[in-house]
């Protein structure tokens, strides 16, 4: 079982509806969004953070699981983009990441994760992070 979720930002949040999980490795972003999907979200998929700027444009979500490792534009620097644009006001964004190293969660802290989440993401801590 992996580690409970970190928030990086409290305070009371309106569960978000539309999920946009951003991660390279296919197999782990079917299995985001499938458990996204069960959680009553709508869904869609981007394979790095260039992809992941051009859907959000558009599709709009309010919640974002964000892998930290990808190419072309990894997960810090689409974050900051995200965070920098007048509709992105009030959206949940989450690291997703293998590794847990106290600098990058202050990193992720820094430019505006709301929380942390550790591969292999359970089901259980994404319930509590999306507060489902």
């Amino acid at each position: 079982m992996s580690p409970a979720p970190t928030s990086l930002v409290n305070g009371p949040k309106t569960p978000p509806r539309r999920a946009l999980v951003v991660d390279d490795h296919g197999d782990s972003a079917k299995w985001l969004e499938m458990m996204l999907q069960t959680l009553g979200f709508e869904t869609e998929v981007a394979v790095d953070g260039i992809d992941a700027l051009r859907r959000a444009s558009s599709f709009r979500p309010d919640f974002y699981l964000l892998d930290i490792s990808m190419p072309k534009l990894d997960g810090y620097d689409t974050c900051g983009v995200i965070r920098a644009q007048p509709w992105a006001h009030g959206v949940r964004i989450v690291a997703v990441t293998g590794c847990d190293f106290g600098e990058l969660r202050r990193r992720a802290e820094k430019i505006g994760f709301d929380a942390w989440l550790l591969k292999p993401v359970e089901v259980e801590d994404l319930r509590r992070v999306v507060g489902a």
